[in-house]
């Protein structure tokens, strides 16, 4: 049998033939994907997978568009690369706690918890 994280690829793999990214958390304790969501267009979070792959994602899925498949393009799980190093992408939100927790706006003057 294989490991949770040879099935979890193997899983991610199938959905993701025709779609851009999928979205999913793994509940540590038990080794499972909690699915969360599929979405067909390219995330803003997407240049964190070029920036440790080298793969143009952007260019990619244009060339897809046009007729390419992924074999032509070299994108088959077996040739992209290992990541190279690590990417982090922190957004940022504000929301009012006093109005419903509203977005709101302002300066951020401080800020609380681990980073």
């Amino acid at each position: 049998m294989s490991s949770p994280k040879i099935r979890l690829g193997q899983f991610m793999v199938s959905l993701a033939q025709n779609c851009s990214s999928i979205s999913f958390f793994i509940l540590l304790h038990y080794h499972l994907p909690s699915f969360d969501k599929i979405i067909q267009r390219v995330q803003v979070e997407h240049t964190i997978s070029e920036e440790i792959t080298g793969v143009d994602i952007v260019q990619s899925m244009i060339k897809i568009a046009s007729g390419k498949t992924l074999p032509e393009l070299g994108l088959t799980q077996d040739k992209i690369p290992e990541p190279m190093g690590f990417a982090m992408q922190c957004r940022v939100t504000t929301e009012d706690p006093s109005h419903d927790f509203r977005p709101d706006t302002g300066e951020i003057v401080c800020c609380q918890g681990h980073i």
